[in-house]
């Protein structure tokens, strides 16, 4: 009798040390892990967190210059005798409106350097007119994203700028952007650009003698 007893206590420690090393709640050490923690790094899903996102890019406006080359026609008023015109575009290359206050101006300059210094050749002040709602009035200026200015500059061209490269160099007023940023321009290096040879207008001819 006593020894049935014996072995059923044997079975019964053997059967106990079994169901722990099987039960999906216990590590191998046979401690309970019901209620342990979830690594930092994982949420109740099971899926990390990662860092938060980057904060949003700032709008801003962006005015960019770009030559059309020279003409000896323009609309309106004809040229003179020996003048020229060159073409541009100023266009809002950013993600806002461009929005200056009234009275501000923009102003586009022809010019070229030599060891002697700049040399202005001639100015046109933006908007150019007649471009409608974008033109200036008490209310400010301003220039949707996407849309341009386009116009023509008038100027009687010298020999000596001829032999230097031209640049057509853009000037803006200070933004009053309804946006939080108030960035006048978020690329200073498309405010100039070179005009290409290929665009310099033919020499005139000789007067006759």
């Amino acid at each position: 009798m006593r020894k049935a007893l014996v072995l059923s206590l044997i079975w019964l420690t053997a059967a106990g040390v079994v169901a722990a090393q099987t039960d999906p709640n216990t590590d191998p050490q046979g401690q309970a892990r019901i209620n342990r923690t979830p690594p930092p790094s994982q949420n109740r899903n099971g899926h990390d967190t990662g860092p938060p996102p980057p904060p949003p890019i700032p709008r801003c406006a962006d005015l960019a210059v770009t030559t059309l080359g020279f003409t000896t026609t323009v609309p309106g008023t004809p040229l003179a005798a020996g003048e020229v015109a060159l073409q541009y575009d100023v266009h809002n290359a950013g993600t806002s409106m461009y929005v200056a206050s009234g009275g501000a101006s923009q102003s586009l300059s022809l010019e070229y350097t030599t060891p002697g210094g700049t040399h202005q050749v001639a100015t046109a002040t933006l908007p150019p007119q007649g471009t409608g709602a974008t033109a200036a009035s008490a209310g400010g200026v301003s220039l949707a994203q996407g849309q341009s200015w386009r116009g023509y500059m008038r100027m009687t061209l010298p020999a000596e700028a001829r032999r230097w490269p031209l640049r057509l160099k853009l000037s803006f007023a200070q933004s009053n952007s309804p946006y939080a940023a108030r960035i006048s321009d978020c690329d200073l290096d498309n405010d100039q650009v070179v005009v290409p040879r290929s665009q310099l207008p033919p020499l005139a001819p000789p007067p006759p003698s």
